[in-house]
């Protein structure tokens, strides 16, 4: 006879009850959880400060120490730049090869008188606009040198008047070759280098190297001057009393300080020609003080010079008073001229 079902027992109850509580816990855990929307974050987001400039680069730069000079003729070129800070620049108004009697400075040249911050002009008259100009307007940041004032020379003086070959007087001609003078150059450089130090310091840049520098400058130049003055006067000893026949009359201050003397020259008025009577003179003047050579400038044409030296008999070289810039080239190459032609014919 069958059996029938066992009932379940409760140990059995208890085995399945344990094993679904099992269960329960891995069931939920293998669920995929809902994502969830990222929540914003209660503090703001950190930015990074903009970037600062350097501060050195908001410092403007030092004044370069360098200034704008500038001079009416070639020759003062020369006797100015060697004091110069380096990076200087020296603007000439004046070209080469033009005469210095007469030259018209234009309102460009005018302008760059209004810009500069050193302006070096000869004065006694040889260039009226330049010098009417920088005292109708003087300026605070600039320095205005006149060549006869720093000398000590006014135009009424004297002894810069044109003489004749007796010693005369000419009324009305004042002589304004004074870079022609080691001498008066040699007065003319410590005054340029006073002023060139007070623009400098005026500007906030006149270190005590820079200062240093400056003197240096200053006395190496007067030292070359010094040694030109000295080259004339030995090379022209043997020539002393020697009479030259000049084209204008730029030479007499140079003549009187070596020995020489001027006997004649061939244009009395610089921006005139000589006329027969004028020509005549100067032959007899060669003639009678038995002058060796007519000394012609490049700034004028020499045929009239050729001219009157195939009536004397005589040669025909150059002296030029104004050269193109080089000062010392200058000055040695007229010595050169002088020494070369002043001996017998």
């Amino acid at each position: 006879m069958p059996h029938a079902p066992h009932a379940p027992t409760p140990f059995r109850h208890a085995l399945a009850a344990a094993f679904l509580s099992l269960l329960l816990p891995i069931a939920a855990f293998a669920q995929p959880s809902p994502r969830r929307a990222p929540q914003p974050t209660s503090q703001p987001a950190t930015t990074q400060p903009a970037a600062q400039p350097d501060s050195r680069a908001l410092t403007p730069p030092a004044a370069a120490p360098a200034l704008r000079v500038v001079v009416t003729i070639p020759p003062l070129r020369g006797i100015v730049e060697p004091l110069l800070p380096d990076a200087s620049t020296v603007r000439v108004l004046m070209p080469p090869g033009r005469s210095e009697h007469g030259y018209e400075f234009t309102p460009r040249d005018l302008a760059e008188v209004a810009r500069a911050d050193l302006v070096v002009f000869v004065g006694l008259g040889l260039e009226p606009r330049v010098e009417q100009a920088v005292r109708r307007d003087p300026r605070p940041t600039r320095e205005d040198i006149s060549f006869a004032d720093a000398v000590g020379i006014m135009a009424d003086d004297h002894s810069l008047h044109h003489h004749g070959p007796d010693g005369e007087c000419v009324q009305g001609a004042t002589d304004p070759h004074l870079w022609l003078d080691p001498a008066l150059v040699a007065k003319l450089v410590p005054e340029v280098a006073s002023r060139i130090r007070a623009s400098l310091d005026r500007r906030g840049v006149l270190t005590p190297a820079l200062r240093d520098d400056l003197a240096q400058r200053e006395r190496s130049l007067l030292a070359r001057i010094q040694a030109v003055d000295d080259s004339w006067r030995i090379r022209l000893a043997p020539f002393q009393g020697r009479a030259i026949v000049t084209h204008h009359n730029a030479f007499p201050r140079p003549a009187e300080r070596y020995g020489l003397r001027v006997a004649a020259v061939i244009r009395g008025f610089e921006n005139a020609e000589p006329t027969p009577g004028k020509l005549a003179e100067v032959v007899e003047a060669i003639r009678r003080e038995r002058v060796r050579a007519i000394f012609a400038e490049p700034q004028y044409s020499r045929a009239t010079a050729d001219r009157i030296a195939r009536a004397a008999g005589v040669r025909v070289a150059r002296l030029d008073p104004l050269g193109d810039g080089d000062w010392f080239a200058m000055m040695g190459a007229n010595l050169d001229t002088l020494t070369a032609n002043l001996g017998e014919r």
